[in-house]
């Protein structure tokens, strides 16, 4: 990653963020949150907020106040933990005030996570930079970004299939659905790539941007949540913040009705969807930290979890027994729902472990995979959990940094295989995208996530220690 100005990095961040799919952003509160099932009154804006800090920051740098500075990236980094754009920005701050065991020690934790970063290219860091620690860590950092792993081309879909969003299997068509923002469209796609057009928005069916399907062969329904957004040929700021989920015969393609999010006075977008071993629908709200239920029996939705902790929800899974949901958050991970007890909390994962930037999630023989694009480098990653659920066990890579990826997203399991979108057309203008690849990845290959040589780093940074001590600002 090339420097050139930190300042223009922290506020082009914030702009990135913001320029994904209705992210949204808030503070952290150390406490597992609780489940509740009702939807609290927004909450006032926080003195320390993410823009706030951001807003802070650049200040701060602009005036070469780098202790202020680096108290802001501190910050940042405590409220948003799995940030590697905070974490980067935050070894330049130690750097700036000659901090160099702190800069490291934040390299190294980087590293362990398996972030790529290379801090050779900026000029702030030439306080840190000539030592053997230095070069050690770096060097980790610059082999992080290498592609590892496979992931083999399947199908490009074409031009026409604009904005690509929502892919699943449908057994009863032994073919892919995929679903599409731009014309709210749903395409049936072979192995061979072959494309047929099964449903496009209209007033009839009540569809607007697809952001998810659902396939239920057993009670033949088609599912799909759809909203109204910029970026939607069919938008009108009338219908802004509108979002339903839409059932439909799964066989004949007819419509049966429409499920509207209860009116809140709020703007939601209802996202990706999980099926429940009795037929109920789980929903994740991209836009505020709520999930729904469609119960089997019932037509209304409920909101059924306000997950306080949660800033831009994307994936949900669930266990086969339908007792534990897994929600993943781009900014704070992944929260485990006790569903039977209304309880929820961050799932265990280790330190070497960075759980941010996910978008797609699945389930598999009590194993998440987990597609992240927003950290450097892009990954498919495969995380082992322990017997109760809640906590990973292991973690091993399964596709990372490969030329294919820019801005992987969603997937779907088809036997022992993740079939995913292996680059996204959200980057770029319009009309001028690159057509998506679908992409494989076999799910049982045996790697395993290689941690730091820790003993080697250690031995170096006490020989640094001796031959030159790092001179500390007042904190």
């Amino acid at each position: 990653m090339v420097y050139k100005s930190v300042s223009i990095i922290l506020m082009a961040f914030l702009l990135s963020v913001a320029s994904m799919p209705l992210a949204a952003q808030g503070g952290k509160s150390p406490a597992p949150p609780a489940a509740k099932s009702v939807v609290p009154p927004m909450p006032l804006a926080k003195p320390e907020s993410v823009p706030a800090l951001l807003k802070k920051a650049n200040k701060a740098y602009a005036k070469k106040d780098y202790l202020a500075f680096r108290k802001s990236l501190q910050r940042l980094h405590q409220l948003r933990p799995y940030n590697s754009g905070y974490m980067s920005q935050l070894v330049i701050a130690h750097a700036l005030l000659n901090e160099q065991q702190e800069a490291y020690s934040m390299m190294l934790t980087m590293q362990q996570q398996g972030l790529a970063d290379d801090f050779s290219q900026t000029d702030a860091t030439l306080s840190i930079r000539g030592t053997e620690v230095f070069d050690y860590v770096n060097d980790l950092l610059k082999i992080a970004g290498n592609p590892t792993g496979q992931a083999d081309p399947v199908f490009v879909l074409p031009e026409d299939v604009d904005m690509p969003e929502a892919i699943t299997w449908d057994e009863s068509r032994q073919k892919f659905l995929v679903g599409t923002i731009a014309q709210g469209q749903i395409f049936a796609v072979g192995m061979d790539g072959e494309v047929e057009e099964l449903l496009k928005a209209s007033d009839a069916n009540g569809m607007w941007a697809v952001f998810d399907i659902l396939v239920d062969v057993p009670r033949n329904r088609l599912w799909v949540t759809s909203a109204s957004m910029p970026g939607f040929s069919g938008y009108t700021p009338a219908d802004k913040g509108r979002s339903a989920l839409i059932e439909l015969n799964l066989e004949t393609l007819e419509f049966i009705r429409r499920h509207p999010v209860p009116v809140d006075g709020k703007p939601h977008l209802l996202g990706n969807m999980v099926l429940g071993p009795n037929g109920d629908i789980f929903i994740a709200d991209r836009a505020l930290p709520l999930v729904y239920v469609k119960p089997t029996d019932e037509e209304k939705l409920k909101p059924i979890l306000f997950l306080k902790e949660m800033v831009s929800q994307r994936g949900i899974a669930m266990q086969p027994d339908g007792r534990i949901m897994y929600v993943a958050d781009r900014e704070k991970g992944i929260m485990v729902v006790d569903l039977e007890g209304k309880q929820a909390r961050l799932l265990e994962v280790p330190e070497t472990l960075n759980v941010g930037g996910i978008d797609g999630m699945y389930l598999k023989d009590n194993r998440l995979f987990i597609i992240q694009n927003g950290i450097n480098p892009q990954r498919l990653m495969r995380l082992q959990l322990d017997s109760s659920g809640t906590k990973v066990a292991t973690v091993g890579p399964l596709a990372v940094a490969l030329p294919e990826f820019e801005l992987p997203s969603f997937g779907t399991i088809k036997g022992d295989e993740l079939y995913y979108f292996a680059n996204s057309q959200w980057l770029g203008n319009t009309g001028s995208q690159k057509p998506v690849t679908v992409v494989r990845s076999a799910l049982n290959t045996d790697v395993d996530l290689m941690k730091p040589e820790l003993e080697q780093f250690l031995k170096m940074q006490a020989e640094e220690n001796k031959q030159n001590p790092s001179v500390k600002k007042e904190n």
